[in-house]
């Protein structure tokens, strides 16, 4: 399922649905938002049911990791820096030329961006990946464009396992498109009763060229 807000008022979901609950500011002094959706995977449910039931045992303890919370939290909006295009011609070596006309681009329309940080979170298992975004109402990207390039960061800082082996499987770092949808994909696997449990788990954050943007959730 995919939910659309307007940009700074995201919102992310579950697989199988999700309730909504009350967005709070996560800094009073950064001015960043936070909001939070419960999910339950129903690949989760399944697997751990069918293991139960061929072992004969209660699965109600093993159930309560197949639940568990997505979360956004995002910064303003801010108005990107000719200082950034600049920094980026020194780094890449531009000539004076090549630098003039990147300003100029750039300085022909606003080009914005915001921090991002999407996390899940299941009781066993911690994953985040957090990034920048820009856009300039006809573009968005991450990949360097017009001298800005944002940040894609998956497995980031804060994620962790309890028992569960967590697989990095990609990493997405989008060109300057229409939309620019940032999504890390990995699984995450444990051993129940003697048998495995895997699920591939999908986390998008998705913004479009006006700034506008869809989180959701694969899998789980």
């Amino acid at each position: 399922m995919k939910i659309t807000q307007p940009a700074l008022a995201a919102l992310a979901i579950g697989p199988v649905g999700g309730s909504l609950l009350t967005a709070a500011p996560a800094s009073a002094d950064s001015g960043s938002t936070t909001t939070t959706t419960t999910f339950t995977s129903q690949s989760c449910v399944a697997q751990v049911k069918a293991i139960a039931a061929q072992r004969n045992v209660d699965p109600s303890h093993e159930l309560l990791v197949c639940s568990g919370t997505i979360s956004v939290t995002e910064a303003p909006a801010r108005v990107a820096s000719i200082a950034d295009v600049t920094a980026y011609a020194v780094k890449e070596h531009l000539t004076p030329g090549q630098t003039q006309a990147l300003l100029t681009s750039a300085a022909a329309s606003a080009i914005y961006y915001r921090s991002w940080t999407h996390a899940y979170f299941s009781g066993a298992v911690h994953e985040v990946h957090t990034g920048r975004t820009y856009w300039n109402g006809s573009r968005a990207w991450i990949a360097s464009y017009l001298g800005y390039s944002g940040s894609h960061t998956c497995h980031a800082q804060g994620s962790w396992a309890a028992g569960w082996t967590v697989t990095p499987i990609s990493c997405s770092r989008p060109s300057a498109g229409s939309s620019a949808d940032a999504y890390y994909r990995f699984d995450e696997s444990v051993a129940f009763k003697g048998s495995p449990i895997t699920l591939g788990v999908g986390l998008h954050y998705s913004t479009a060229a006006n700034g506008s943007v869809s989180t959701w959730q694969v899998g789980g």
